[in-house]
């Protein structure tokens, strides 16, 4: 057994405390809200759940699942759904089986896949944002049973898709999807509030990286982004990196929703976690500014323009922290319980409790560094590549 006394983030408090581990998990868990935890003492958080993230380390999940969830480790999120970029639907149906069966190979002290996330092909291409406009679809049965396969299989791993509600067709993949039980996140849309509202009717759960190529907040004509910040049933993503989203409009979202009702996503690159100012993938030149990915101005007088992030969730919790944004706790809570729920496994994940996984991340008081990294009660995995 392994004892692990701090300050422990608790129920969205830091409390004074201690957790006991065994056979992977939290068998013990003793609170002194009176108590101080000592100098130097760590804070003691879950670790942290990514839904949105496309690569890391230099690492994508269609080159190499296994580095990219190693690295992911390293940096404090123990649990992601790896990220797809639209393709063609039977293209994409044989990128999901590749990266279901790495899924399934990774070690232990891996962070964890917890099912898939789509970001397409069924959205907008009026709001495809960075996404490749000409590997979108139209929205279809046909098309979406090519992604999922057979019938009989098991959706080759696939827990989310993003798609936009306002396209015709899309309704019926809303409700086929909900009914497989694949969460549907709205992105990438121009849906109007009424066009929203209806797909939380039909079963969507999730809004894919709120404010960001969607349909925005207006006082008479409201968007998908006002719906995401009154329905408590979505639980929407958002990059914290206070570029894809500026301070004010964080702030608005955290006031609607709470820390329980928005998660913190990554939307980070292959990238990301290297350090590197440019890098290529995809066939384009990215550059990194500020912790956010760019596609750099063209010669035509294109604009730069936003790909993603090059942070890590942690690396965003420190910028919100740092800035003054949200205090710790919630921005923890947004980075772990919150995702959590979101995917229905917050018993299993993102929270300290008796019988949840042991996967821990120990921060310095001062500054937020990582200290260590349990993975299923492993020991500490290493902090340096």
């Amino acid at each position: 057994m392994s004892s692990i006394a701090g300050n422990l983030l608790v129920e969205g408090r830091l409390i004074c405390g201690r957790l006991d581990c065994e056979g992977g998990r939290i068998v013990g868990l003793e609170l002194d809200e009176s108590g101080t935890a000592g100098v130097g003492a760590p804070i003691v958080a879950p670790g942290l759940v990514d839904l949105h993230v496309h690569g890391f380390g230099g690492a994508d999940p269609l080159t190499d699942l296994s580095a990219m969830a190693a690295a992911l480790a390293r940096a404090g999120t123990t649990a992601f759904q790896p990220t797809l970029f639209p393709r063609a639907p039977e293209r994409l149906g044989e990128d999901c089986a590749s990266v279901h069966g790495a899924a399934a190979a990774l070690g232990e002290r891996s962070a964890r896949v917890v099912g898939l996330h789509l970001e397409g092909p069924f959205v907008n291409p009026r709001s495809a944002g960075a996404l490749p406009v000409a590997d979108l679809a139209a929205p279809s049965p046909e098309g979406l049973a090519a992604i999922l396969g057979p019938a009989t299989g098991d959706g080759r791993g696939v827990r989310t898709v993003t798609l936009a509600p306002e396209l015709p067709g899309a309704g019926e993949l809303i409700d086929e999807l909900a009914g497989s039980g694949v969460r549907v996140s709205l992105g990438h849309s121009l849906a109007t509030g009424a066009q929203a509202r209806s797909a939380v009717g039909a079963g969507a759960v999730g809004v894919t990286h709120l404010y960001n190529a969607m349909s925005g907040v207006h006082h008479r004509d409201s968007g998908l982004a006002s719906v995401a910040l009154v329905e408590d049933v979505l639980f929407a993503e958002i990059i914290g990196d206070l570029v894809h989203v500026g301070r004010e409009a964080f702030e608005l979202a955290l006031r609607a929703r709470g820390p329980r009702g928005l998660c913190l996503v990554s939307d980070a690159l292959r990238g990301a976690g290297t350090g590197c100012d440019v890098f290529h993938w995809h066939g384009r030149e990215h550059e990194v500014r500020d912790g956010a990915a760019y596609y750099p101005a063209g010669t035509d007088g294109e604009p730069a323009r936003l790909a993603g992030s090059a942070f890590s969730q942690l690396e965003m919790v420190r910028r919100l922290v740092a800035r003054g944004v949200v205090g710790l706790a919630d921005a923890l809570t947004m980075a772990s319980e919150a995702p959590a729920r979101a995917l229905g496994l917050e018993d299993e994940l993102g929270r300290l409790r008796r019988g949840a996984r042991a996967d821990l991340i120990l921060l310095e008081p001062d500054g937020l560094a990582l200290r260590e990294v349990w993975v299923g009660g492993c020991p500490p995995a290493p902090l340096s590549a």
